[in-house]
């Protein structure tokens, strides 16, 4: 067998140049990477020009000064981290270049061999997860500093309280004691959700159906949120929604749904201001919709968000806590029903309405 077919055969990408840095020849693996046609460039730096390699970690244009290939010239194998645009696509590559010299039987430099692993999706796959442990480590500690808080608040009025021998102010110390549940409750949301988040990975995401009364559920869950925005008064959230709606779904689950989409409508309304919630029967379909007039969503964001986890707005939105996967388990939750979920905005500071469809029967 000849070795240009076993080098043809590889899956790795291949490319071998001679003593004058000319290229000899490029595996079918190496093109497709480097998107390179039938006419190969003649060259190593006419290469390095059409495909733009840099140095990973500085980003710095690598030339023939630096490139490793002039090390593998002088007799010495080097490897090195690299980036790299498609020639073709211009789609930036993540590679691990390893590159050698090949000898005679003299043991003189005859050529060079490279070798490029794709290794992007494994680079994606790290920068991914130190920004996910970045973002649960906030978003876990950041309740945590008023829960501390009023922790040390009430000890310091019940050992006021036994010093001075008045009774405590309970309205007060039934007041705090609310707060620190809404914050065990947030942080308890964030444990669910990213517990959900990893079955729906394993593909053990399940459902489990049954009749019940939507209606009173929507009531409800826009009320809990009555609650928790009083004290500062800037939101008014409004329910709409007959008196009753029987539908055939997961109940936890789509109280779940609702519970982010109305938490979403306040969060992303910082000014306060007007938060709708409406329920109606449509065509065999429970229809939920939850508006706001807040921050908005830019039209090229529209399409993306929930459809993956940690998948969050820009701009506006950069600015606010979250993991960006209340979206994308609501999706999962209503297209698991064989419904669907629709998010519609005009633009930043326009606000934004989500709909959701749910069938009524299995």
């Amino acid at each position: 067998m000849r070795r240009l077919d076993i080098l043809n055969a590889l899956p790795l990408a291949v490319i071998v140049s001679d003593t004058r840095s000319r290229v000899i020849d490029a595996n079918p693996a190496a093109r497709e990477l480097l998107g390179l046609g039938d006419e190969l460039p003649g060259t190593i730096a006419e290469l390095r020009a059409a495909v733009d390699v840099r140095d990973y970690d500085s980003n710095a244009l690598v030339t023939n000064e630096t490139s490793i290939v002039e090390r593998a010239l002088r007799g010495e194998a080097s490897s090195g981290r690299y980036s790299l645009a498609n020639a073709l696509t211009h789609e930036r590559r993540t590679v691990d270049l390893a590159t050698g010299p090949v000898l005679d039987g003299s043991g003189a430099v005859v050529a060079v061999a490279m070798a490029f692993h794709d290794v992007t999706t494994i680079v994606d796959a790290e920068r991914h997860r130190e920004e996910f442990l970045s973002i649960v480590s906030h978003e876990l500690k950041t309740p945590l500093t008023p829960l501390k808080a009023l922790a040390q608040l009430i000890r310091g009025r019940i050992r006021r309280s036994r010093a001075s021998g008045e009774p405590p102010d309970l309205d007060t110390l039934e007041k705090n004691l609310a707060t620190i549940e809404r914050q065990v409750d947030r942080m308890s949301g964030l444990v669910n959700d990213l517990l959900e988040v990893s079955r729906a990975g394993r593909g053990t995401f399940e459902l489990q159906p049954a009749q019940f009364d939507l209606a009173p559920a929507v009531r409800e869950i826009a009320q809990r949120y009555v609650e928790a925005t009083a004290d500062d008064g800037r939101h008014t959230i409004s329910v709409e929604a007959p008196e009753t709606l029987s539908v055939f779904a997961d109940q936890r689950r789509v109280e779940q749904v609702l519970s982010n989409l109305i938490a979403n409508a306040v969060k992303y309304s910082p000014r306060g201001g007007p938060v709708g919630v409406r329920l109606v029967e449509e065509r065999r379909n429970a229809l939920i919709e939850v508006h706001d007039e807040g921050i908005g969503i830019r039209q090229e964001d529209l399409a993306r968000l929930g459809r993956a986890p940690f998948s969050r707005g820009v701009g506006k939105a950069e600015s606010f806590s979250g993991m960006g996967i209340g979206l994308y388990l609501s999706r999962l939750v209503v297209e698991g029903h064989g419904g669907d979920l629709a998010i519609d905005s005009e633009g930043e500071d326009k606000g934004a309405t989500v709909r959701v469809r749910l069938p009524l029967e299995a």
